[in-house]
C-alpha cells in the first residue's frame, strides 16, 4: 500500500491539481458567460479574452468529427500512463512533472468529451485559436519533457577523460640490444 501510494502520489497530486483547476475554470465559464460570448477580463491587455466555446475536435479546432475517436484515445492514454507510471516515477524529474501535467490535461478534456461530447475552449489569446487550461498543460508538457530530457543528457554526457587534458606522454622507445 505505501509503496503504491508513493509510485502514484505524485501523479495524482500534480495530475489531479491541473484537473481540478480545468475543471474548475471551465465550471465558472460555463456558468458565467453564455455560449459564443467573450468578456475582456483587463482593459489593458484587450487582446487576452474569456469565452465560451465549445470544440468536438482536437487543438486547433482540427479534426471536428473525430469525437469519438478522440474521446478513445484520450481514455487509452490515461490508462496507459496509470500502468506505465511507475517505470516512468523511476525515470528522470522532467519525465515524472510532464507525464504527471499531461495526464492532469487529458483527464481533463477526456471528463469534458465523456459529460457533454465536446471540449469547453475558453482562453482566446489575439487570433491564436480558443484553448482551455487542459490544453496549456498539454502543451507546457511537452516543454518539460523536452527540457528534462535535455538537462539530464547534459549531465549523463561523460566529462573529458584527466589523461585528454594532459599534454601526452612522450613515446616509449623500443630499444634492441646491439649484438
Amino acid at each position: 500500500m505505501l509503496k503504491t501510494l508513493k509510485t502514484y502520489g505524485f501523479l495524482l497530486l500534480l495530475g489531479g491539481g491541473v484537473l481540478l483547476a480545468d475543471q474548475a475554470a471551465k465550471a465558472w465559464v460555463e456558468a458565467r458567460i453564455p455560449f459564443g460570448r467573450q468578456l475582456t477580463p483587463l482593459a489593458a491587455l484587450p487582446w487576452l479574452r474569456i469565452t465560451n466555446w465549445h470544440n468536438s475536435g482536437m487543438a486547433f479546432g482540427l479534426g471536428q468529427a473525430w469525437g469519438p475517436v478522440l474521446l478513445a484515445l484520450g481514455a487509452v492514454y490515461a490508462l496507459g500512463v496509470l500502468a506505465a507510471f511507475p517505470a516512468i516515477s523511476n525515470g528522470g524529474w522532467g519525465m515524472r512533472w510532464g507525464m504527471a501535467i499531461q495526464w492532469g490535461g487529458a483527464l481533463g478534456n477526456l471528463l469534458d468529451r465523456l459529460r457533454h461530447g465536446y471540449v469547453t475552449d475558453f482562453v482566446a489569446v489575439g487570433r491564436f485559436p480558443v484553448f482551455n487550461l487542459a490544453d496549456a498543460a498539454i502543451s507546457l508538457s511537452v516543454i518539460v519533457l523536452l527540457l528534462g530530457e535535455l538537462l539530464s543528457a547534459q549531465e549523463a554526457s561523460p566529462a573529458a577523460p584527466a589523461e585528454a587534458s594532459s599534454p601526452e606522454a612522450p613515446p616509449v622507445s623500443e630499444k634492441t640490444p646491439d649484438a
